[in-house]
């Protein structure tokens, strides 16, 4: 498995600067894509500021008169591409307005698909619906390229029922809501995961550790340290042989234990960055410290720590839900041994271990506001099909991304496959857990900064404080130019 997605397109560069480059020569470049994090308080939206951006038309939606094809662009391959493809053909042969979607495979993952809109949005020539990360939403939006979902998903002849609403997570529901276009829905969920910890129950039990993150076990910061301790082994020569934790270089996971420490990384205005405060602080010493001590090691070069996991040299880590059938493969040889330990995925640390905390992320869709504006009614319908009770169920667990909906939990297809699959049930629990990460159009950027920040403090070359201040600085700065 590759290095993580998220963090490769993070280190690309700004998707505003990847606007202005094809603006100006119509030209694809290398653009950035959003946070994979969703973004949103542990099952609340951040409270909302003061608009920034100038109140966008929104398209009034048209019933469309006759059948439309409508154009999906995504980044689905292999058994994910079959999955998809499924779904499109029952959609083909059943929906009532007689709308077929032509899904189509975008080279680049997310990146790919963000160059390809951002130039048919020159072009006057884009698709009906594109998956997406919420930095290429809002700038989309500036475009004036994609509609808001409002007057489609929440009222309207085709909106969700009041019992879909209710069988939808809170999260995927406000996370894709964005303050600076007056709350506004820009995006609706595609496939998202949860950040959550990894462990080697069968090293736990060996240490004497009793909690392991599940509902009721949750660990404490504390009781997370003592943890890592008691499951590091060294040789007589003071060398690591099993590490008790990994250290992953993402933003994602740097947002996620510092509002699990009971912090935030913006201010309630969302006009600058907080992560420089003590509870971001004591996260980055807490890993340098473990990395000084051997207890922790940072090794992110194609996921390696996935496979050391697998053969029993790092007793936990924390990673995307997503991560599982990687992990799976370590653990058995790609399939053709017995998984050499019992495993489980659990909750991240937390100050407050009776309110946890963690980060849902991934990618979404938009739909784009065509001349016709009966095409966006029909594509609509399409992403609504691909959401319903039962698609929403059994595209994640055939993919490894999360359920969005509480139903899941009584499809009979999930059931089984959670019978193979345990850990994805024990991370579908953990789902009301979760929040987003932040959608200013700056934090593409500020990713960067912050992971290069968590590097220097990890290699002993800056301290937490002075990393994170430096961090800070550059991040403002970057705010206040794209605000």
């Amino acid at each position: 498995m590759a290095i993580s997605r998220r963090f490769l397109i993070g280190r690309i560069g700004g998707a505003g600067a990847l606007g202005a480059i094809l603006a100006a020569c119509g030209g694809e470049a290398a653009p950035a894509a959003a946070p994979t994090a969703a973004k949103a308080e542990p099952t609340k939206a951040p409270a909302a500021p003061a608009p920034t951006v100038a109140p966008q038309p929104t398209a009034v939606p048209v019933a469309p008169a006759k059948p439309v094809e409508v154009t999906f662009w995504h980044t689905q391959t292999g058994a994910n591409l079959a999955a998809i493809d499924a779904i499109v053909a029952d959609f083909n042969k059943s929906n009532p307005g007689k709308h077929t979607v032509k899904a189509e495979t975008i080279p680049g993952s997310y990146t790919g698909v963000y160059q390809k809109a951002m130039a048919a949005i020159q072009a006057g020539s884009t698709p009906d619906v594109a998956v997406g990360y919420e930095s290429m939403a809002v700038e989309y939006m500036k475009a004036k390229a994609i509609v808001a979902l409002d007057d489609y998903a929440l009222k309207g002849p085709s909106a969700l029922s009041a019992a879909d609403l209710a069988d939808i997570f809170p999260i995927y529901i406000e996370s894709n809501k964005y303050p600076m276009f007056q709350n506004k829905m820009l995006t609706f969920p595609f496939t998202k995961s949860l950040a959550l910890q990894y462990w080697n129950e069968d090293f736990l039990k060996a240490a004497g550790v009793a909690k392991n993150g599940q509902k009721g076990q949750i660990m404490s910061f504390d009781d997370y340290k003592k943890a890592v301790t008691a499951l590091t082994k060294k040789g007589a020569d003071g060398k690591t042989s099993v590490y008790g934790a990994h250290v992953k270089i993402d933003t994602s996971y740097i947002d996620a234990f510092i509002f699990a420490n009971g912090g935030e990384v913006l201010d309630k205005d969302q006009a600058k960055v907080t992560f420089n405060q003590d509870a971001g602080v004591q996260i980055f010493e807490m890993w340098a410290t473990m990395v000084k001590n051997g207890e922790a090691y940072e090794n992110n070069k194609d996921s390696a720590y996935q496979n050391d996991f697998g053969q029993g040299k790092v007793a936990g880590f924390h990673d995307t839900t997503t991560g599982r059938p990687w992990v799976r493969r370590a653990l058995t040889n790609d399939g053709k041994e017995p998984e050499r330990h019992k495993w489980l995925v659990g909750m991240i640390p937390q100050k407050d271990t009776a309110k946890p905390v963690t980060v849902l992320f991934g990618g979404n869709v938009v739909v784009f506001d065509n001349k016709d504006k009966a095409r966006p009614a029909a594509a609509w319908e399409w992403v609504k099909f691909f959401t319903n009770k039962d698609n929403s169920a059994v595209f994640p667990i055939k993919t490894g991304y999360m359920p969005m909906r509480k139903s899941a939990v009584e499809n009979p297809e999930v059931k089984a496959a959670w019978e193979k699959d345990p850990q994805g049930k024990q991370a579908f629990e953990l789902t009301d857990f979760t929040r987003a990460e932040p959608q200013i159009p700056a934090w593409q950027d500020i990713r960067t900064i912050l992971a290069d920040a968590l590097l220097a403090t990890i290699t002993g070359k800056m301290t937490a404080k002075a990393a994170l201040d430096d961090a800070a600085t550059k991040a403002n700065k970057l705010i206040d130019e794209k605000k």
